[in-house]
C-alpha cells in the first residue's frame, strides 16, 4: 500500500479501479492542397463545424446535463460560430492552401498558446475551452471521433493527462465518482463542472504514472488531497465507513436546506453566495441561498483577447440576474489593474500593482470601459434584482465620482427608452483601512456596505496574503482588523444601511459566532461553506452579543485567539453552547 499526495480540485471520496485514459495522437496532414481542392475543403470545414454544433446541442439535452454543463457547452458553440475564427480558418484554406484539419490545428493551437502565455488561471480556462473544441472538430474532420469512454463505469477511477469540460460531463453520465489528472486548474471549467456534479478530483501527483498500474485498486481521498494505491482491507473498511458517513451528511444537509437561517434568539441571518463565473450558478441555486452577495466580473476581461462589448457583458449579467430572480445579485465592478489587462490596454509598469491603479481607480481612469460595464449592468436590472458595488474605494470622494458616472449611464439609458430598475442600490466594498475609517461619511451616501476581509487584513497588516514568506503575519482576526470591522458595522447601523461580510472570514465556520456577535447579519460565502456556516449560525444566541460587546479589541492577539478559539468554540462544536 502506498499513499501519494497531490492537489485537491474537488472534494469527495471514491474507491475503484485505476484506468488510464490516454489522448489519441491525431494524424494531421501537413501537405498543401491543390487550388482546385479549396472549394471542397471549405465545404468539408463547414460541414464539420455544423456537425460539431449539432453534436453539442444533442449533448445539451436537459435529461443529460445540468445548467453548469449547458452553459459551458454553449460557450463551445459560440466558439464554433465565431465569425472571426471562421474567417481565419477559411483564409488558411483558401490563401495558404492548408487542408481543413491543419487549418484547425494551427489556428486553435495559436489561440491556445496565446491564452496560456498570459499565465493566469482564467486564461488557462479559456485555453481549455478552445482545446476541447479543437479536439471535437478534428475528431469529426479526421473520422476519429470514437468514444474512448465506452467501457467506463462507476467502479473505475480514470486517470488523465489533462481533462476537458466535455469529458467531465461524459464521466458523470457514466456514473464515475472521481478522477485523477496531471493538470487541472482549480478555476477551469472542468474543475467547476466537477464540483457542481460532486465528482472528486485530485491532480498534480508527481509519482503517479510510475506507481499506479493499470487496473490497480485505488482510493481517492480528495478531502486530504491523496491517492491510496493497493489499500489494505483495513483501509478499505475505513473508507467504506467514511462513505456511509458522507451519505448521512448529505442527507442532513438536505434537511438543513429546508430550514431558515435564524439564531436561537430569533435573529435572521442572510446567507449570500460568492461567484466568479456564471457556471457556478447551478451549484448556488441548489443551495437555496438568499442571493448572490458578490459576483466577481473580472473573468469577462481576463478570458477575452478583445475588449468585451456592452452587448456581450449584458448577456452575461442578464443570464445571472434572470436565473437568480427574484433574489438579489450584487455585481462588483471590475477589480482589475493594468497589470492584468496588458493584452487589451497598454499600461505603464507598476512596481507594486496591489497599491497602484486598480479597482475603482482603474475604472475611473478608463471611463469608457467603466461606462460600458455600467450600462450593461443597468440594462440587466430589468430582469431581476441588481445591486452595484465598487471595489477599492478609499473615501467618499471615490464613491461619489463612481456613482456620478453610474447616474449618467442610467440617465442616458432612460432617454434612449431602455427599460431598467430605477431603484438600483449602489454600495461599496470596505476593503481598505481608509474606507473603514471613513465609513461614517460613506454610510451617508451608500445604499449598503460589503466588508472584504481578505484585502482589509492585507492592507491593514501590510502583508501580501499570497506570500508564504510572511504568511504567519496574515491573521484575519488580528485586533486591528476586528476594530476596523467594528467601526464599519457601527457606522452602517448609525445610518441604517445594511452591511455584509464577503471575505474568506465569512466562509470560515469558526468565525461565524464572532461576526454575528459583532452585529453582522449578512454573510456572503463560498458555496462549499454554505451548510457549515448555516449550521453554526443557527446555534448562535443573544449571549454572543454580550461576550463580543464587552470585549476590547484594542488588545493583544493571544487574547483574541482566546476569544475566538475558546470562548466561542462551543457555538460551533457538535453539541452547541454548553
Amino acid at each position: 500500500m502506498q499513499e501519494l499526495n497531490g492537489t485537491r480540485i474537488a472534494k469527495g471520496l471514491a474507491v475503484g479501479v485505476a484506468t488510464y485514459i490516454e489522448d489519441r495522437a491525431l494524424k494531421i496532414p501537413s501537405h498543401q492542397i491543390d487550388e482546385k481542392e479549396v472549394t471542397s475543403e471549405l465545404n468539408r470545414l463547414h460541414t464539420a463545424i455544423a456537425d460539431c454544433v449539432h453534436e453539442l446541442k444533442n449533448i445539451m439535452d436537459p435529461g443529460f446535463v445540468n445548467d453548469s454543463e449547458r452553459a459551458i457547452l454553449n460557450t463551445h458553440i459560440e466558439i464554433l460560430n465565431d465569425p472571426e475564427l471562421n474567417k481565419n480558418l477559411e483564409e488558411a484554406i483558401a490563401k495558404e492552401l492548408s487542408p481543413a484539419p491543419k487549418a484547425v490545428q494551427d489556428l486553435f493551437k495559436a489561440t491556445v498558446d496565446f491564452f496560456q502565455s498570459l499565465d493566469n488561471d482564467t486564461f488557462r480556462q479559456r485555453a481549455a475551452d478552445y482545446n476541447d473544441v479543437k479536439h471535437r472538430l478534428l475528431g469529426i474532420l479526421l473520422g476519429e471521433n470514437a468514444e474512448v469512454f465506452n467501457n467506463l463505469d462507476s467502479q473505475q477511477i480514470p486517470i488523465f493527462g489533462e481533462i476537458s469540460p466535455s469529458q467531465v460531463s461524459l464521466l458523470h453520465r457514466k456514473g464515475v465518482r472521481a478522477f485523477v489528472a496531471d493538470t487541472c486548474s482549480p478555476n477551469s471549467h472542468a474543475a467547476i463542472i466537477s464540483r457542481a456534479l460532486g465528482i472528486a478530483v485530485v491532480v498534480g501527483i508527481p509519482e503517479l504514472r510510475s506507481t499506479v498500474k493499470q487496473d490497480s485498486m485505488v482510493v481517492i481521498d480528495a478531502d486530504a488531497a491523496k491517492l491510496i494505491v493497493d489499500p489494505s482491507d483495513e483501509i478499505l473498511e475505513y473508507y467504506a465507513q467514511r462513505l456511509q458517513v458522507e451519505e448521512l451528511i448529505r442527507q442532513r444537509q438536505e434537511k438543513l436546506k429546508q430550514t431558515e437561517c435564524v439564531t436561537k434568539d430569533g435573529v435572521s441571518i442572510t446567507l449570500y453566495a460568492n461567484i466568479g463565473v456564471p457556471e457556478e450558478l447551478p451549484l448556488v441555486k441548489s443551495l437555496d441561498c438568499d442571493g448572490i452577495g458578490l459576483f466577481r466580473t473580472e473573468f469577462i476581461y481576463l478570458s477575452s483577447n478583445i475588449l468585451p462589448s456592452e452587448e456581450e457583458q449584458f448577456e452575461i449579467y442578464r443570464q445571472v440576474v434572470s436565473e437568480m430572480a427574484p433574489k438579489p445579485v450584487t455585481i462588483r465592478t471590475f477589480d482589475l489593474g493594468g497589470d492584468k489587462l496588458l493584452h487589451l490596454i497598454p499600461s505603464p509598469h507598476e512596481n507594486n500593482p496591489y497599491l497602484g491603479n486598480r479597482g475603482i481607480r482603474f475604472s475611473l481612469s478608463h471611463p469608457e470601459l467603466f461606462k460600458t460595464q455600467l450600462r450593461a449592468i443597468i440594462r440587466a436590472s430589468a430582469f431581476g434584482k441588481v445591486r452595484v458595488m465598487f471595489p477599492m474605494v478609499i473615501d467618499v470622494a471615490d464613491f461619489m465620482d463612481a456613482r456620478s458616472i453610474f447616474k449618467s449611464c442610467a440617465d442616458d439609458l432612460y432617454y434612449e427608452g431602455v427599460e431598467f430598475d430605477k431603484d438600483i442600490e449602489v454600495g461599496t466594498m470596505i476593503e481598505i483601512p481608509a474606507a473603514a475609517l471613513s465609513s461614517e461619511l460613506l454610510a451617508r451616501e451608500c445604499d449598503f456596505f460589503s466588508i472584504g476581509t481578505n484585502d482589509l487584513a492585507q492592507y491593514a497588516l501590510a502583508v501580501d496574503r499570497n506570500s508564504e514568506n510572511v504568511s504567519r503575519y496574515y491573521i484575519t482576526h488580528h485586533p486591528a482588523v476586528l476594530e476596523l470591522i467594528r467601526i464599519t458595522v457601527k457606522n452602517a447601523a448609525k445610518h441604517r444601511i445594511p452591511v455584509s461580510l464577503c471575505g474568506e472570514m465569512a466562509s470560515s465556520a469558526e468565525y461565524v459566532p464572532l461576526l454575528i456577535g459583532m452585529g453582522i447579519s449578512e454573510l456572503s460565502i463560498n458555496a462549499a461553506s454554505h451548510f457549515s456556516v448555516k449550521e453554526v449560525a443557527q446555534r448562535c444566541d443573544a449571549h454572543l452579543r454580550e461576550i463580543i460587546g464587552n470585549f476590547d479589541f484594542a488588545t493583544t492577539l493571544p487574547k483574541v485567539d482566546e476569544l475566538v478559539y475558546r470562548t466561542l468554540k462551543p457555538y460551533y462544536s457538535e453539541h452547541g453552547r454548553k
